[in-house]
């Protein structure tokens, strides 16, 4: 178990740090088309939805490393309140409850992710990109991933194995 629990911290962290380029890369875009639009009047006709497509891939996939992290927002003072062992408790059933939604949006999405890569979808602008193809399948993936790293959580639900919260070795 602690084999698992490392690769999918390691996956989580890898993608979430990566994804962290897409953010810049859509503002760097930004940048570039403002000085297009106002600068030279001549406005591209595919930055907005790169923009889009980079930072919807950086959301989606930057879920696993916060939640590897333990980054999400948590209520601190029930901690203080219940006790070590109720909040050691409460957490695993949060952990299972997200498992339990994360496979239901999963079972959800796959229909038409099956659907899109079957017949792809495109958006029907003057750059027509295959953004709604994408975008349904990068979900049901990243969906996939979160799961994965839920289910590392729960079997590791302080983050002791595998190094440092951050991912890191100790």
């Amino acid at each position: 178990m602690r084999g698992f629990v490392n690769v999918m911290g390691a996956v989580s962290v890898f993608l979430g740090r990566a994804c962290g380029v897409f953010y810049l890369a859509a503002i760097a875009l930004s940048i570039y088309e403002v000085v297009m639009r106002y600068a030279f009047g001549a406005p591209t006709s595919w930055t907005s939805e790169t923009i889009m497509m980079l930072v919807a891939t950086a959301w989606l996939f930057c879920v696993g490393a916060v939640t590897r992290q333990r980054r999400h927002i948590t209520v601190t003072t029930m901690e203080l309140l219940v006790g070590e062992d109720i909040w050691n408790r409460t957490k695993k059933a949060a952990i299972v409850i997200s498992m339990i939604a994360v496979a239901g949006l999963i079972v959800m999405l796959w229909g038409p992710m099956i659907k899109v890569l079957q017949a792809p979808q495109t958006t029907g602008s003057a750059f027509d990109p295959p953004s709604p193809t994408y975008v349904k399948t990068a979900f049901v993936a990243a969906a996939a991933l979160y799961l994965l790293q839920l289910a590392a959580n729960l079997v590791d639900p302080a983050g002791k194995s595998g190094g440092t919260a951050d991912g890191g070795a100790e």
